[in-house]
């Protein structure tokens, strides 16, 4: 059960959903189907590497995807 980010073009809403089988995914805002599947960094660990981590960077977020569509931990 793949984990994919979306943006509804309806409500202009980014959100994640867990697509299963196969379900045709909605907005959990407005219940648009109207959705644009985002290109997003997949979050597995490989032994040795350490994963990307939220850096604050002066122009503000922290530069990984997450950011661009308001996930960033780094801003309140």
């Amino acid at each position: 059960m793949p984990l994919y980010e979306y943006h509804c073009l309806d409500c202009n809403e980014p959100f994640e959903l867990l697509v299963r089988g196969n379900e045709t995914p909605h907005c959990p805002d407005c219940e648009g189907t109207r959705l644009e599947k985002l290109l997003s960094a997949p979050a597995a660990h490989i032994g040795g590497h350490e994963l990307p981590i939220c850096q604050p960077l002066p122009a503000g977020g922290c530069g990984l995807p997450q950011c661009g569509t308001g996930g960033c931990m780094m801003e309140d």
